[in-house]
């Protein structure tokens, strides 16, 4: 995953990924990437959102 990724291109990016994995053609090994794949994203995300909440705190 980049690095310079915005919070905005990691939620496309992600919600992407679960559409893939909804697709019931989706071999296993490719699944599993993909599973790899939306945890890391999700993570991003995660990680995002609670840095920005910290630095609201912070400015409290």
């Amino acid at each position: 995953m980049e690095e310079k990724m915005t919070y905005e291109q990691a939620m496309k990016a992600l919600e992407e990924t679960v559409a893939q994995l909804e697709n019931s053609n989706t071999d296993m090994d490719k699944a599993f990437a993909l599973y790899e794949k939306g945890v890391a994203l999700a993570k991003f995300c995660e990680d995002y959102l609670s840095e920005k909440e910290k630095s609201l705190e912070e400015n409290q």
